[in-house]
């Protein structure tokens, strides 16, 4: 006997509910790989500002938050060269230029500073002020 409009109606909406689950599923497990990212991060961050050694640094990041020593050590570089003089570029801008806090952070990203520091390797180790005329200087 065949099926009736009932029985295509509930397949459709069994078929419509078990996609919106997976994609719940999968933000869900994009959020949390996220947050883990930004853990990561802040936990390498804050050991190189209290000048860890690079090793105890990948370890540590490698232990807590299971990244392969590869990963840890890329987050490490990641954070040295990139995001803290991009973080102390913003507040100098801040406290020194004049800025706004959203002022400098617009000014980071339309300058395309981190990719100016991939780039240019050692300009990671210029102070702030520093690496500001080189922006402007090279741009």
């Amino acid at each position: 006997m065949g099926k009736n409009i009932s029985d295509y109606l509930f397949d459709a909406g069994s078929i419509m509910l078990n996609a919106t689950k997976d994609v719940v599923r999968r933000h869900e497990d994009e959020s949390v790989q996220e947050e883990r990212n930004i853990g990561a991060g802040i936990l390498a961050e804050a050991l190189l500002e209290v000048n860890v050694k690079d090793d105890v640094i990948i370890r540590l990041v490698q232990k807590y938050y299971g990244l392969s020593e590869r990963e840890a050590e890329e987050l490490m570089i990641s954070e040295r060269t990139i995001n803290m003089p991009c973080q102390e570029l913003e507040t100098f801008l801040v406290r020194s230029e004049g800025y706004t806090r959203d002022e400098a952070v617009d000014f980071i990203y339309k300058k395309d500073i981190p990719d100016f520091l991939r780039e240019n390797k050692e300009y990671w180790k210029l102070s702030p002020g520093e690496l500001l005329s080189k922006v402007k200087k090279e741009q």
